[in-house]
């Protein structure tokens, strides 16, 4: 069974799936197919990596797109979908830390760290 709904479009079932069962395709959407009739005899992995527990068992044949999510900084297209980005800004705000960085590029997230070690002038002994 597959809960849609709380499905974030992550593809990390697709990457255990021994049976290729859990389709990819990356274009201007993400889109993944879930075909039941190629699971084999498995360990529900697709369950067990599951972040949000959207499957449970087999998962039904359905086929979801996913908008892509953009950096706050530069624009470019991410590598995640925007219900990805929300998921783990949910759980950044959980531990604490800051959320925007679920919206930024690893490549922009790169530039801030720099640029504030940059400024960092250590202590002379």
């Amino acid at each position: 069974m597959l809960k849609v709904e709380l499905c974030i479009g992550c593809t990390a079932c697709a990457n255990v799936c021994p049976f290729d069962a859990i389709g990819v395709a990356d274009d201007s959407k993400r889109i993944i197919h879930f075909s039941p009739e190629n699971c084999g005899n498995c360990s529900f992995e697709c369950n067990e990596v599951c972040p949000t527990r959207a499957i449970e068992r087999k998962p039904d044949k359905i086929t979801l797109e996913f908008e892509y999510a953009y950096c706050l900084e530069c624009g470019r297209k991410m590598m995640r979908t925007k219900k990805e980005a929300e998921y783990y800004a949910q759980q950044l705000l959980k531990m604490g830390e800051k959320v925007e960085f679920a919206f930024i590029c690893d490549e922009c997230k790169m530039k801030k760290i720099s640029s504030v070690s940059d400024k960092y002038e250590g202590y002379l002994i």
